[in-house]
C-alpha cells in the first residue's frame, strides 16, 4: 500500500512538473514572437495625430471626429508618444501577456480565499492564460497589434482584476480602509474598462448591475458599495457612448465596402452563428479535462454551497443560464451594428466571458445532473484528466500556429526591417511617392494588416502621413 501511494505521489508531482514546464514554454514562445512584431495600419494613424496635435489635441480629436473609447485614445497616444514607435512596439504584447497571467492568478487567489497555495495559483493563472490564448479567435489582434489589443485586452486583463476585487470585497475583505482602497480601485478600473469598448461596457455594465440587485435583494452590507459602484460605471458609460465621433462613424457605415447583411438575413444568420461558435470553443479538450480537475478538486465544498438537506439548490442553475444569454447578447451587438459576426478581436472578450463562465457552470450543471448519484471526489479521477489537458494545450490550432510562426516571423520582421528602411532611404533621396515591395507569407499570429496598393487606402495614408512623404504603396520597387 506505501509503494502504490508513493508510485502515485512521485507520478503526481511528475505530471505537475511537466504541466508547469508546458504553461511556460507556451508563455514563453508567445512572449519571444513579441520582437518579431511591426507597427502596421491605425498605429501609423495614432503616431501621426499625437505628433501633430499633441496629448490631450489628440484625445480631443479622437472623441469628437472618432469614437468616445477615451481609454483607447489614451493609451494609444500615450504608447505613441514613448518614443520611436519601432523601438517600443515589442513591449505591449509582452506587458499584455504577463498582465494576463497576473489578472488570472489574482482572480484564482480570490476565489480560493487563501486555501491554495501561492506555486498552485501561478500554475493555475498560467493554465487559464494558455487556455485563453488557445481559444482567442485572433491572436494577433488581441496581442500584438495595439489597435486590438488595446481596445480589447487591456479591458480583458483589468476585467480579471476587477472580479478578483469584487469576490474579495464579498468574502474576505475586512477593516474600513481596506474597503475604501478595493472600491477606489474597482471604480477606477470600471472607468477604465467601460471606456475601452462597447462590448466590454455592456459585459461589466451587466455584472456589476446584477451584483447590485443581488446585494439590495440579500441586504447585504455591501449595498452602498455596488450602488457606487454601479452609479460610476453608468456615468462613464454615458461620458462613451455620448461621444460625437461615435456617431460620425456610425454614420460611415452607409459607406464601407465591406457585405452587410439586410436586417432580416443578420436576425435570421445570428443565433446558428452563436452556436457555432460555441461549439467549436467547446470542442477545445483542455476545457473539459480542467473544468473536470476543477470539479473533482472542489466537490466537497461544491457539497455545502450547492445543496440543501441532501437536495440541489436550482436557484444556482441561474448562473449557466445568465451566462448563455450574456454570449448571446454580445454576439448581438455586432449582428445589430453591422449586422454582421464581431470582428475576431471584438470576440476576444466573449471568449473570457466563455471561459470564466465555463467553470461554474460546468460544476452547477455536473451537481444537478449526477452529483447526487456519482461520487466525483477520488483524486485518482485527476491524473488521467492532467494528461489530457497537457496535450490538449500543446495540439491547440493557436499554439500550433504559433511554433510555425517562430521562422516566419523572424523573416516577417527581416523584411519589414528592409522595408521601412528603403522607405527613409528613399525619403533622404527627396522622392516623395514611394513604392515598396510585396513581403512573404506573413505569420498568422503577428500579422495584422496589409499594405495596399491603392495609396488612397487608410493604412497607406497614415503610413504616408508618418514618414512626412506624398504616398507609399505596394508594387514593384524600382532597382
Amino acid at each position: 500500500m506505501w509503494m502504490n501511494n508513493s508510485k502515485q505521489s512521485f507520478v503526481g508531482k511528475m505530471s505537475i512538473g511537466i504541466l508547469v514546464f508546458i504553461v511556460a514554454a507556451v508563455i514563453a514562445l508567445f512572449i519571444a514572437l513579441s520582437f518579431f512584431d511591426y507597427p502596421s495600419a491605425d498605429d501609423f494613424c495614432y503616431a501621426v495625430k499625437a505628433r501633430q496635435l499633441g496629448f490631450f489635441g489628440a484625445q480631443a480629436f479622437w472623441y469628437e471626429n472618432w469614437s468616445g473609447r477615451y481609454t483607447l485614445n489614451f493609451a494609444y497616444t500615450a504608447f505613441s508618444l514613448l518614443g520611436d514607435i519601432f523601438k517600443i512596439y515589442h513591449f505591449p504584447p509582452i506587458i499584455l501577456l504577463l498582465s494576463t497571467w497576473l489578472g488570472f492568478c489574482f482572480m484564482v487567489a480570490k476565489v480560493s480565499q487563501s486555501k491554495i497555495s501561492k506555486s498552485f495559483i501561478f500554475l493555475t493563472g498560467g493554465i487559464c492564460t494558455v487556455l485563453f490564448i488557445s481559444g482567442t479567435p485572433n491572436i494577433a489582434q488581441t496581442f500584438y497589434w495595439p489597435g486590438g489589443s488595446f481596445t480589447y485586452q487591456i479591458p480583458n486583463v483589468l476585467l480579471l482584476f476587477l472580479l478578483g476585487l469584487l469576490i474579495w470585497r464579498e468574502t474576505t475583505a475586512i477593516g474600513k480602509y481596506t474597503r475604501i482602497l478595493i472600491f477606489s480601485l474597482s471604480s477606477l478600473l470600471a472607468i477604465i474598462i467601460i471606456g475601452a469598448n462597447e462590448i466590454s461596457l455592456l459585459l461589466t455594465g451587466a455584472i456589476l448591475f446584477c451584483g447590485t440587485v443581488h446585494a439590495l435583494w440579500m441586504r447585504r452590507n455591501s449595498r452602498a458599495f455596488w450602488v457606487g459602484l454601479l452609479l460610476i460605471a453608468i456615468g462613464a458609460a454615458l461620458v462613451s457612448v455620448s461621444a460625437p465621433g461615435n456617431y460620425e462613424r456610425y454614420a460611415s457605415l452607409d459607406s464601407v465596402t465591406q457585405l452587410r447583411l439586410t436586417p432580416g438575413l443578420a436576425m435570421l444568420l445570428y443565433p446558428p452563428w452563436v452556436i457555432l461558435r460555441l461549439l467549436y470553443w467547446l470542442s477545445n479538450l483542455g476545457l473539459w479535462a480542467s473544468a473536470f480537475i476543477v470539479l473533482v478538486i472542489t466537490f466537497p465544498v461544491a457539497k455545502t454551497w450547492l445543496y440543501s438537506d441532501g437536495n440541489f439548490k436550482r436557484s444556482f442553475l441561474i448562473f449557466p443560464v445568465f451566462w448563455l444569454i450574456m454570449i448571446f447578447v454580445l454576439n448581438g451587438i455586432g449582428f445589430m451594428i453591422n449586422r454582421y459576426p464581431l470582428p475576431d478581436r471584438a470576440e476576444s472578450v466573449v471568449w473570457l466571458l466563455f471561459l470564466l463562465g465555463w467553470y461554474p457552470s460546468f460544476i452547477i450543471l455536473a451537481h444537478f445532473t449526477v452529483g447526487q448519484k456519482i461520487p466525483l471526489d477520488d483524486p485518482r479521477l485527476i491524473q488521467p484528466a492532467i494528461v489530457l489537458l497537457m496535450i490538449s494545450l500543446l495540439g491547440s490550432p493557436n499554439i500550433f500556429e504559433a511554433y510555425k510562426d517562430v521562422y516566419r516571423g523572424y523573416r516577417y520582421a527581416k523584411e519589414l526591417r528592409v522595408r521601412f528602411d528603403a522607405i527613409q532611404a528613399a525619403k533622404n533621396r527627396g522622392e516623395a511617392e514611394i513604392i515598396v515591395g510585396g513581403i512573404s507569407k506573413p505569420p498568422l499570429t503577428l500579422f495584422a494588416a496589409y499594405l495596399e496598393t491603392d495609396p488612397g487606402d487608410f493604412k497607406n495614408q497614415c503610413m504616408s502621413e508618418y514618414f512626412e512623404v506624398k504616398s507609399i504603396r505596394l508594387g514593384s520597387p524600382a532597382q
